[in-house]
């Protein structure tokens, strides 16, 4: 419970920056309006959105691992790419009924299905790698000590906030687990 609560603060304090963020870019986009509107030459320039291919995301998630019910989990993506992006991602999930967590080491590569936004939009990653069971009555389970490869594909929406900043809703599908959905709160640098 002490690690979702901690995950929820950190998941706030991500939010809390964004929204922040969107606010200053508001504003700075109302001046500039303003002085546009008493010289009639000028016009407003668009907020440009960032364009750097290095970018992270953290992510509360809920995947079906477990034979009753949902794990309660967070994850972490380091990436690189616009159109296309290659990563890593890190996720540990955990089943409150029967005392199993999850946690998934592995890569992935994204694909975004709107050109005309760059890195933004449609995507659909496929990801893989290794997940480890953690029995919290008998330690490490069997064959988890070297991992078990799990592999799937997700289907989500990127939006920008601002110029840096996004938010992900995602679902996925795949093995061991059988589905899940999660949302990202990330940026680029």
């Amino acid at each position: 419970m002490r690690f979702f609560t901690v995950f929820v603060c950190i998941f706030s304090i991500v939010t809390y920056i964004s929204a922040d963020t969107v606010d200053s870019q508001i504003v700075g986009l109302e001046e500039n309006i303003l002085i546009n509107e008493d010289d009639s030459d000028l016009e407003a320039e668009p907020v440009k959105v960032s364009e750097d291919a290095f970018w992270f995301a953290l992510s509360p998630e809920t995947a079906m691992y477990s034979n009753s019910g949902f794990c309660l989990g967070t994850g972490l993506a380091l990436a690189y790419g616009k159109r296309i992006s290659i990563g890593f991602r890190a996720a540990y999930f955990i089943d409150f009924i029967d005392r199993v967590d999850v946690l998934e080491l592995g890569f992935f590569l994204r694909f975004y299905a709107l050109k005309s936004f760059l890195n933004s939009g449609l995507f659909v990653q496929l990801s893989g790698g290794h997940a480890l069971f953690i029995s919290i009555k008998d330690g490490v389970s069997v064959p988890a000590q070297w991992g078990t490869m799990y592999g799937g594909a997700d289907v989500g929406w990127r939006f920008r906030l601002g110029k840096r900043f996004f938010l992900e809703p995602f679902v996925r599908g795949g093995y061991p687990y059988l589905f899940g959905a999660g949302l990202s709160a990330g940026a680029a640098f």
